[in-house]
């Protein structure tokens, strides 16, 4: 037994429920007060980066896990090339990966 544990977590973008790594697992800082992240602003209904957050909204944010199916949809989208994911820098390991790393013997 390698004495490792899981959490059961909510994915802050899809929500769905998900076991994994707390150490591993990948975050997203999110403002309490909007329910989004402090660079997206929601304008016409829907969300668009906003390259220059407010200060107090990041010094609000937590970290909420994100689950790896969703990382896997941010990836895809970067790789697309498409505008909505003009914004996103660099490609994310998925925690599952990260924790295959971290915690060999």
């Amino acid at each position: 037994m390698t004495g490792e544990y899981v959490a059961l977590m909510t994915c802050a973008d899809c929500k769905a429920g998900f076991a994994e790594c707390p150490e591993c697992v990948n975050s997203v800082r999110i403002d309490p007060a909007t329910g989004y992240p402090p660079d997206v602003v929601v304008i016409d209904g829907k969300s668009k980066h906003n390259p220059n957050p407010n200060p107090e909204a990041v010094r609000r944010s937590v970290a909420r896990p994100v689950c790896d199916p969703c990382v896997t949809h941010r990836n895809e989208v970067l790789q697309g090339g498409t505008p909505e994911g003009a914004h996103i820098v660099g490609v994310t390991m998925l925690a599952a990966e990260r924790h295959r790393r971290h915690h060999r013997e």
